[in-house]
């Protein structure tokens, strides 16, 4: 019959078989894993008690355990304990019973320390506490002589113990942000570890003895606080970075260094990361790494590359940017291997012709840089499918750009909307070459984007303002011919517009009135609209605002006419306000359309 559970346990239960039945129905001694994770679980199902003769995996990962009931560790053949992302402030000593554990994932809980008995569980392979309170490592942890995996990261470990070397079969081994400062000396024991973080602690001396590590292949060492790499060669010691023989990944990024060790390039390094540093320049022997696929020295204080940079053959990412270039070396054409190439926010004058023999670039950024033009053999790069040189002082662009049928966004500005503009062929005007330019070109006051330097100022532009035209002119107009700006009648917004129909048929209906009978001092089409008798008139004044009127009807006919004599002359309030007045439940929009089809109606 089907396994099932009480509605109250966990969101998500699954259950997997590793090991097939004979029988095609399902009995307990199947069941091998086990999962009650993400299910908001406060304690352990009881229900596992049911296959502790079979259960191999556990999975209680992101619940709300705070304790472990001693009943679990009955569990003999349990191979897989998964507790991580709980609220567990403690490892009940009953876990010696679980001798056949061979993994124990506790990261993400409250331990402040495992106990020592964990000595007993002698066939773990992985022991992950990252994200955890440990302040120390117990010395049963050290016994554990089949350890292969050990995560420590996030924890407050200032130090191991003195006898940590005893793990000889440890492979991988992370100390990520904790408080570390020191290695024990009996470290190089562990003659099989291949991958050490060491990252975002409190190094300051680079510690010598990660150069007896013969199996290095990975060493973290970023977001410290190294000075220096310094070789030390002793009488009967080597303790420079080359011992490290099969090392080939190196990161040292976000330091204080200054300068690499010489021996840097006698390694067999694949990547190497030294970005966010105080570099001036790379030590000669960098060109040695004719293995190098990635060089990443992003925010330092670069001058100069080496003049034989080609010889680094394998060489496929490199980046360059926030530095202090003016210049490239032509041996760059040897990387044929290139494919990213960021030299951003450098002082680079000139791109070298050779840049057409980097067959296989993909991308080439060279944003905020001081380049005039570019070489046209940058139409040769067949594979070029960005090209960033945004904040230049580009005059045009070489017309063999046109050979780039895999270009996809070429950026010209930093305000560029679209990754791909339309262009137009040119001469020149003293070479006579063709060249294309486009509205993004040439290009202006790059400086107000690109990153400032201590020893690159921006002079301020003084302003002449002698020569400072202070006429409107047009294309058609002639230089030596006096013109005044005329001015058009403007069109009256809606309101205005209505107000003026309203007038007009009042103006009208006014004069059929006084034609017909004798004139009223007040309107009887409208309450809206009030003569007013008592304002003087200049009779100059009337005559030369009539005459305006007459030419702004002419030419506008939205425009309100003037009051021809007194009796025309109106001193109102707006229909507007007084239809808001009376109707506040109006919008602006509607008591337009009232007044105007009041206007339209009733006059």
């Amino acid at each position: 019959m089907p396994l099932t559970f009480p509605s109250s346990v966990a969101k998500k239960v699954r259950l997997a078989l590793l090991h097939k039945c004979n029988s095609s129905r399902k009995r307990r001694d199947d069941i091998t894993v086990v999962d009650y994770s993400h299910g908001n679980l406060s304690s352990v199902p009881e229900d596992i008690l049911q296959y502790e003769n079979t259960l191999e995996e556990l999975h209680l990962e992101a619940n709300c355990l705070q304790e472990l009931p001693k009943w679990l560790f009955q569990c003999h053949v349990l191979r897989y304990l998964i507790l991580s992302d709980n609220e567990l402030d403690c490892l009940p000593p009953s876990i010696s019973s679980l001798t056949s554990l061979e993994r124990l994932d506790l990261s993400r809980n409250d331990l402040m320390s495992l106990p020592d008995n964990i000595r007993y569980c002698k066939l773990l392979t992985l022991v992950d506490c990252s994200s955890n309170r440990l302040e120390r490592l117990c010395e049963g942890l050290t016994m554990l002589i089949n350890l292969k995996e050990l995560y420590l990261n996030d924890t407050l470990l200032e130090f191991l113990p003195g006898n940590f070397g005893r793990l000889t079969e440890l492979q991988v081994l992370e100390m990520r942000a904790t408080r570390m400062r020191l290695l024990p000396v009996t470290l190089p024991k562990l003659n099989k570890l291949e991958r050490l973080d060491l990252g975002a602690n409190s190094f300051i001396e680079f510690p010598h003895v990660l150069t007896n590590l013969p199996s290095l292949k990975e060493l973290w060492f970023d977001s410290n606080r190294l000075i220096s790499i310094d070789d030390v060669i002793e009488e009967r010691v080597n303790k420079s970075i080359d011992k490290l023989t099969n090392l080939t990944f190196l990161d040292i990024s976000q330091n204080q260094l200054t300068e690499l060790p010489s021996s840097i390039g006698d390694c067999k390094l694949t990547d190497l990361h030294i970005s966010d540093n105080f570099l001036i320049n790379f030590p000669d022997s960098i060109v040695n790494l004719t293995s190098l696929e990635t060089l990443t020295a992003n925010n330092n204080q670069i001058e100069r590359l080496p003049n034989n940079i080609g010889n680094m053959t394998s060489l496929v990412e490199l980046h360059l940017s926030f530095n202090n270039l003016t210049s490239i070396p032509t041996s760059i054409g040897l990387l044929h291997n290139l494919q990213f190439l960021t030299l951003d926010y450098n002082q680079i004058q000139s791109i070298p012709a050779t840049i057409g023999s980097c067959s296989s670039l993909s991308i080439l950024s060279l944003r905020s840089n001081c380049l005039t033009n570019l070489p046209d053999e940058i139409g040769r790069l067949s594979l070029l499918k960005v090209l960033n040189v945004s904040g230049n002082f580009l005059q045009y662009l070489p017309y063999t750009l046109l050979k780039l049928k895999n270009l996809q966004a070429l950026w010209m500005n930093e305000n560029q909307a679209k990754p791909l503009i339309a262009f137009e062929q040119e001469r020149h005007s003293i070479t006579g070459q063709r060249v294309l330019t486009c509205i993004l070109l040439p290009q202006t006051d790059p400086s107000m984007n690109r990153h400032t330097t201590k020893n690159r100022f921006t002079t301020e532009q003084t302003i002449d303002y002698k020569n400072r035209p202070i006429t409107l002119r047009f294309a058609n107009d002639t230089i030596d011919e006096p013109r005044q700006l005329v001015r058009n009648p403007t069109p009256y917004p809606k309101e205005m517009r209505a107000f003026a129909n309203i007038l007009r048929n009042y103006n009208h209906n006014h004069q059929r009135q006084v034609n017909h009978s004798p004139p009223k001092k007040y309107s009887s089409s409208s309450n809206l609209l009030m003569i007013c008798d008592e304002i003087p008139i200049d009779k100059s004044w009337c005559e030369r605002t009539n005459s305006a009127s007459v030419g702004s009807m002419n030419s506008d006919p939205l425009c309100c006419p003037l009051a021809r004599s007194h009796d025309d002359l109106l001193c109102s309030t707006s229909p507007l306000d007084d239809i808001e007045r009376m109707r506040p439940d109006l919008l602006p929009g509607q008591i337009n359309d009232i007044v105007e089809s009041k206007s339209n109606h009733s006059f």
